[in-house]
């Protein structure tokens, strides 16, 4: 053993030369040698004392940082979810305003679907009054020229009986006697005559008179109607043309396109268009026409936005999981929606169906075309109900939500595109808001 560590106190002494570590105590002094082995001992074991602790610090950290950072991933979890809580509960609320924003859209259409009906009733029946009323005047200025005659005539007889009678004084002839009956007869007559015409003159002005207090009554009550249509009017007619504009399209190229498409006659909400040439107020006539050209273009865009998808697909509760845009470095071509799985899924404005089967990542996917260049798509579907080359409106169902295709639950992923690009569906579902 001996040798040993004088062999080891050999080969360590070029690296741990002997040292002595002197200790004084008062007025003795001791030294401590420390060999080439002590020192390399002590190195050693002051060295794994090091790591050691460096060891154990490390793992304490390591431990109590996943810790924290565990605990952290839960709390920002819990916040998320109860902001999608928050969310969909916001969601649903708007949801509902949305439906009683077009009941309320609904119900004012009817209403000035009636009002307009009884409008053009009223404008009918003033065109009918106004031709009576120019019947009557002309019987009365009949009468009138009729009792002229009869005056002239009588003055005439009148003239020639002072003249009979001067002769008959003058001549005692029974010739000119019998021309003074003759004369007073014809006078009588004409006299008669005057009072009959007098007195239908008098009838005839009663009737003049209660056809222009008809006149007068239809026509405030036509003015009330156009006021109210005209407000009316007013109160649908900016939403709607603001709806239009977020989809940054032309409003009056618009107009066009859908007259241009429907042109047919008929109808209460039809194309009006109505003589005014027969009235006597101007002004009323160019109120009139114009609130005709606004019924008729507020009637073109709400058919424009019936082909338009502004509706939601969905129509019972669902979360909103994933918007437009960049997702993991991908595009994200339209809007996630979950609900569970069966729920119905319908179809967000009229049009033809394209495509109804299976692609590749979609699942079964729905893809619709509508009018003015949109295109709509429902992927990941449990269920498809409707077939290729069919025709839909906005409402219809189409299919079942489902998770089919890339898909990691029950959603439904639906797109708007535009001429063949994507577009947010968010624009033009929240755009709806004001307006359905």
């Amino acid at each position: 053993m001996g040798a040993v560590r004088r062999r080891m106190n050999s080969v360590l002494s070029s690296y741990f030369p002997e040292k002595r570590l002197f200790i004084q105590s008062g007025s003795s002094t001791r030294y401590l040698r420390l060999s080439p082995l002590s020192q390399f001992m002590s190195g050693a074991a002051s060295l794994a004392m090091v790591g050691w602790v460096a060891v154990a610090t490390a793992t304490l950290a390591i431990d109590f940082v996943g810790g924290s950072g565990a605990n952290h991933a839960v709390v920002i979890q819990q916040a998320y979810q109860a902001r999608l809580e928050e969310l969909a509960g916001e969601r649903d609320q708007r949801a509902g305003e949305a439906r009683s924003a077009q009941t309320r859209f609904q119900t004012a259409m009817k209403q000035i679907s009636r009002q307009q009906t009884t409008l053009l009733q009223s404008v009918e029946q003033r065109r009918e009054l106004a031709t009576a009323l120019d019947m009557m005047r002309e019987r009365l200025q009949d009468a009138v020229d009729q009792r002229d005659a009869v005056t002239a005539a009588n003055d005439k007889l009148l003239g020639q009986m002072n003249q009979v009678s001067a002769e008959l004084s003058a001549q005692g002839s029974s010739d000119l006697t019998d021309t003074l009956t003759a004369v007073s007869g014809a006078l009588a007559e004409a006299v008669a005559a005057r009072d009959a015409a007098t007195a239908e003159r008098a009838e005839l002005s009663d009737q003049v008179a209660g056809l222009e207090l008809r006149m007068r009554v239809n026509t405030q009550r036509q003015d009330e109607m156009v006021e109210q249509l005209e407000q009316a009017i007013a109160m649908s007619f900016g939403p709607l043309e603001k709806l239009i504009k977020t989809a940054d399209l032309d409003v009056d190229n618009l107009i066009a396109k859908v007259r241009d498409s429907y042109s047919g006659q008929g109808g209460p909400l039809g194309d009006v268009v109505v003589s005014t040439r027969s009235f006597d107020d101007p002004g009323l006539t160019s109120r009139f026409d114009r609130l005709m050209l606004d019924l008729d273009r507020m009637n073109l865009m709400r058919v424009a936005v019936e082909k338009m998808p502004y509706a939601m697909p969905l129509s019972s509760s669902y979360r909103f999981t994933s918007p437009f845009g960049r997702r993991w470095g991908r595009m994200h071509a339209g809007i996630d929606l979950a609900a569970p799985r069966g729920t119905p899924i319908f179809a967000t404005a009229g049009g033809v169906v394209t495509a109804a089967g299976r692609e590749s990542g979609y699942g079964n996917v729905v893809r619709i075309q509508h009018e003015f260049g949109f295109e709509t798509v429902y992927a990941h579907q449990s269920r498809i109900r409707v077939k290729v080359g069919q025709e839909v409106s906005r409402g219809v169902q189409i299919g079942d939500m489902g998770s089919t295709g890339r898909s990691t639950g029950s959603h439904l992923h639906y797109e708007v595109r535009v001429n063949g690009q994507p577009v947010n569906p968010m624009t033009y579902l929240e755009a709806a808001k004001d307006v359905f």
